[in-house]
């Protein structure tokens, strides 16, 4: 049998890659396509953006009614970073009575001596590599030729594969934002993507559900919450996702609860609407309205965030938002004390939650000194 070995992120499996494999089954006339997703990339420079197991699974999804694909979970059972020299001795060893052939597109081979032992890798294997249409075929050749003269018995064969101006990059880009991937990866994909919440495709859902639920006016608050969010995160080392997360809900329910009871439920809703269980995020919502003791980062976030947003406009604001980009404490704890004054002018009982919030802060701020 003449097999392919497709290695790769797959982060997530698109219709390129689908388009390169299944051209090679005809042109090349493989019997089969394994593709084999990388647990860790050897590229340094590539941060997975979804675990192995979902990667794994995406490609199950994408090749289920294909009779010659198949994928294997060679690597991912090995938990570290594969080479495909490496894989390759090890597929020959598990295939001895089989032709083996790494696929590869054009854009991946011309980087070839960036692989890690890609001479070894070179001499002992097949090469079928995808050649986009329009690409510089010059290029290729050059390198052809300079690899001919260094090593002989070279096995290399380039193969036209019909334009896809695709990448997962690309695809992870559009998820983020909420625009449509639709033919870019098969539907069944794009469910598990949406279901899961993988490539930040959660976020475009909750500004969806936020702009049916809440006001326009209260739209817009949440939009100047996120950005300070955003920001306050960057300055102090938070987990950006986590913060953009519970900035966009933590005000969902605003119009159905009052002015303590909204987190509580937001951070109820998140869970059961949108499977989302991280306890720094539901910490961050619930509380963003009377805070506690021993607030953590994201939580700081928030609250500072909501009462200081572009929108905000009252005496002293200006101050106070200088100080959030100095000492992220100081100006929780003047926020907080701020709040408990207006609330006092106002003859109104002050949440003993956030008494005690103040007294820790001020604890802290004293050890700081």
């Amino acid at each position: 049998m003449k097999i392919g070995i497709y290695g790769g992120s797959f982060d997530p499996i698109h219709t390129g890659h689908l388009v390169l494999a299944d051209q090679l089954i005809n042109e090349a006339g493989l019997d089969k396509v394994i593709f084999v997703p990388d647990y860790v990339s050897p590229n340094k420079s590539h941060d997975m953006k979804a675990s192995a197991n979902d990667r794994l699974e995406l490609i199950k999804l994408a090749i289920k009614d294909h009779p010659k694909f198949e994928v294997s979970d060679y690597n991912i059972k090995q938990e570290k970073v594969c080479y495909m020299d490496e894989n390759m001795e090890d597929f020959h060893k598990l295939y001895p009575d089989d032709d083996l052939y790494v696929i590869t597109g054009q854009d991946s081979f011309m980087r070839i001596k960036l692989w890690h032992n890609y001479e070894q890798l070179l001499q002992s294997n097949n090469f079928l590599i995808g050649k986009r249409p329009g690409s510089n075929t010059k290029e290729l050749f050059g390198l052809f030729k300079e690899l001919f003269s260094m090593f002989r018995g070279l096995s290399m064969e380039f193969y036209d594969i019909p334009a896809i101006d695709v990448s997962s990059v690309t695809i992870q880009n559009k998820l983020r934002v909420g625009k449509s991937v639709k033919y870019l990866l098969p539907d069944s994909c794009i469910d598990y993507i949406n279901q899961n919440n993988l490539y930040d495709s959660l976020i475009p859902k909750l500004k969806a559900y936020l702009k049916e639920h809440v006001k326009e006016s209260r739209y817009k608050h949440t939009e100047g919450v996120v950005k300070t969010a955003r920001e306050l995160a960057i300055r102090y080392g938070a987990d950006l996702k986590k913060v953009e997360i519970a900035a966009w809900f933590h005000d969902a329910c605003k119009e159905e609860a009052g002015n303590f009871e909204h987190g509580p439920l937001a951070a109820e809703k998140i869970q059961t609407l949108f499977n989302v269980h991280d306890q720094e995020i539901i910490s961050a919502i619930s509380s963003h309205t009377l805070g506690h003791v021993g607030m953590g980062l994201i939580d700081k976030i928030l609250y500072v965030s909501d009462c200081l947003e572009p929108s905000r406009d009252y005496p002293g604001i200006k101050e106070l938002r200088d100080a959030m980009y100095i000492d992220l404490d100081l100006a929780l704890y003047k926020v907080m004390v701020r709040t408990r004054k207006y609330v006092l002018s106002l003859g109104e009982k002050f949440a003993h939650e956030t008494d005690l919030a103040i007294e820790d802060l001020k604890e802290k701020l004293k050890n700081y000194d």
